[in-house]
């Protein structure tokens, strides 16, 4: 999870950051290697979304932005700040435990629906 900001334009000019945070789930190759787990350098995210609100916000993507906002290009995302472990993934969960995990996670936020519902 990182915590930061969408910045973009409305088509009046006026400039808008709204808060929220990323939430992504990456898959990351470990090797044991000389008796120990190494860590490989490459990871890949293989799922994500944005809330507005930590464990009480709205889920969104940056084009439910574009159309609420109606702006027509992608806002630029910035983080400024990084956090671990809030879906409930250990270690030791296999492939499937970790989905099921992510996806109980991720459902019980519900969808962002109005402009009203971020955090400017």
């Amino acid at each position: 999870m990182a915590k930061g900001c969408f910045s973009f334009e409305l088509k009046d000019g006026t400039e808008m950051d709204v808060f929220g945070q990323h939430h992504i789930l990456q898959e990351r190759e470990v090797q044991y290697e000389d008796g120990e787990w190494i860590e490989g350098d490459n990871a890949c995210d293989i799922d994500d979304f944005y809330l507005t609100g930590y464990e009480k916000g709205y889920l969104f993507d940056p084009e439910d932005l574009q159309k609420l906002f109606d702006i027509d290009d992608y806002p630029d995302w910035d983080y400024n700040g990084v956090s671990y472990d809030w879906c409930g993934i250990e270690e030791e969960d296999d492939y499937e435990t970790c989905w099921k995990k992510w996806d109980d996670y991720k459902s019980k936020f519900p969808r962002v629906t109005s402009k009203e519902q971020f955090e400017f």
